[in-house]
């Protein structure tokens, strides 16, 4: 039912969301937040897959998962009234920060799923 890749971007997913504060004090630093942690998302999606389907080395990986986690940030400006390079920057920083922190965890996170009848286990490790 779910591969290890699968249980590896959500295990990802959960960390990047964590990363982000729940509450900022005012309303421009909120929004930056906002930017950064959604733009993190997709730099640990697109690292994480580039990390399990190619074989770029890890500075490749993560630049490009960091331009993958962008690119919705700069649709979203492109489409606004007025650019913010404020908030680019702020997607920039949250789709580096989510391409290093998956592939921290990708390079030590090991995961195994096994499915015997109607059972399926699943074991993470993660080496220190």
């Amino acid at each position: 039912m779910f591969s290890g890749t699968i249980v590896r971007a959500l295990v990802i997913t959960l960390m990047s969301v964590l990363l982000v504060p729940a509450s900022c004090p005012g309303a421009d630093n909120s929004d930056k937040a906002l930017h950064a942690g959604i733009s993190s998302l997709f730099g640990a999606a697109g690292e994480t897959y580039l990390h399990y389907y190619t074989d770029l080395e890890t500075p490749a990986r993560v630049l490009f998962g960091t331009v993958a986690g962008s690119l919705p940030g700069l649709a979203k400006e492109l489409t606004d009234s007025r650019f913010s390079g404020s908030d680019m920057a702020a997607d920039l920083a949250g789709a580096l920060l989510g391409a290093l922190a998956a592939n921290f965890v990708n390079s030590r996170l090991k995961v195994s799923v096994t499915r015997q009848e109607r059972r399926t286990t699943v074991w993470l490790a993660y080496q220190f």
